[in-house]
């Protein structure tokens, strides 16, 4: 009888240490990258998006979460597309992750590329990240108010630029803004550039009128005196140096708009190597560095992975319909 009772305590313990191994994070047993990881980025270095990758890079190789070094490889064009499909072709041998946002689920619909959020694997959504309007600080439009004013008389009257494509981010919440102005879509004046930071230099160089991009693209600008903030997205005013930005609420229109930032893979990822990336990029998503990135950058923390995040993209595909819809394709 005790010796049917060791058995039982035996096959219990042992089913206990079963069941807490199969709960244990098992991406260090089953599989780690074994060469150096590349980072594609559908963005010219100097923008938000490039942005992204570089403080993803920096906490991974700072912290050794994945036992080899990283690489950002850029690779502009075609709705950050050439990225993506360079990220496709390069995982067949090598490890390689791609920075996602807006144009995965606007580019079927604007035409400029065909890959898309049902192409790849999200593994993680990262943040949402609100757009700003800016114009050099001798501009005679001194609020939102008076660029719409403008383009409801001629909606060509002023040159918008935007990065790094139509149907990113920049673009996206340009539209929302009009829209909400009663601003014709179809007859505004947009002028791409492959980065953020390109459509800056232009702006101050009197090439272009207003800028669209993302909060993170203007502190360091905003300092030199050289431009000025006109509207935000956020539906509240945001902190710091962003306080004195009014929003587009404010101003009389209900322009809001949140940008958001993903990391996906290859459609056929193995389950082990989907299960290191959500735990890496978990990870980063913990840090001290990424946390005042976070604050820093005027960022949303938006940390999803697995189903949540799947459901998340493809509800954003949803709403993009109604952003881009009775737009003609990009050609």
């Amino acid at each position: 009888m005790v010796a049917g009772r060791q058995v039982m305590a035996f096959v219990s313990a042992l089913s206990i240490v079963i069941a807490l191994a199969g709960a244990m994070p098992g991406h260090a047993q089953s599989w780690k990258p074994q060469r150096p990881i590349e980072v594609m980025v559908g963005a010219a270095p100097g923008g938000s998006i490039d942005l992204t990758a570089r403080l993803i890079q920096r906490v991974i190789d700072e912290r050794k979460l994945a036992g080899v070094t990283t690489v950002v490889v850029n690779r502009p064009g075609a709705g950050q597309g050439i990225a993506w499909a360079h990220m496709l072709e390069r995982a067949k041998s090598n490890p390689a992750i791609a920075i996602g946002g807006p144009n995965l689920v606007s580019n079927p619909i604007t035409g400029l590329h065909s890959i898309n959020h049902n192409d790849v694997n999200t593994l993680a959504v990262l943040f949402d990240d609100y757009m700003a309007f800016a114009v050099r600080a001798d501009s005679p439009l001194k609020s939102m108010r008076d660029v719409i004013e403008r383009l409801r008389k001629d909606p060509a009257a002023l040159s918008i630029a935007i990065a790094p494509s139509i149907g990113s981010g920049a673009h996206s919440g340009a539209l929302v803004a009009l829209r909400a102005a009663g601003v014709p879509v179809r007859e505004a004046r947009f002028v791409v550039y492959k980065a953020a930071g390109e459509s800056i230099v232009a702006l101050l160089g009197g090439d272009i009128d207003v800028v669209s991009g993302t909060v993170a693209n203007f502190p360091a600008h905003l300092q030199s005196g050289r431009l000025r903030l006109i509207g935000v997205t956020a539906p509240v005013r945001l902190p710091g140096a962003m306080a004195a930005v009014p929003t587009l609420r404010e101003q009389g229109f209900d322009g809001v708009y949140t940008n958001w930032r993903s990391v996906i893979g290859p459609p056929n990822m193995p389950r082990e190597q989907v299960m290191f990336w959500e735990e890496t990029l978990a990870a980063v998503n913990r840090s001290d560095e990424w946390r005042r990135d976070l604050e820093r950058n005027y960022w949303t923390e938006n940390f999803l992975t697995g189903e949540p995040a799947r459901k998340f993209v493809a509800d954003q595909a949803l709403q993009f319909r109604a952003i881009y819809g009775d737009l003609a394709p990009a050609k």
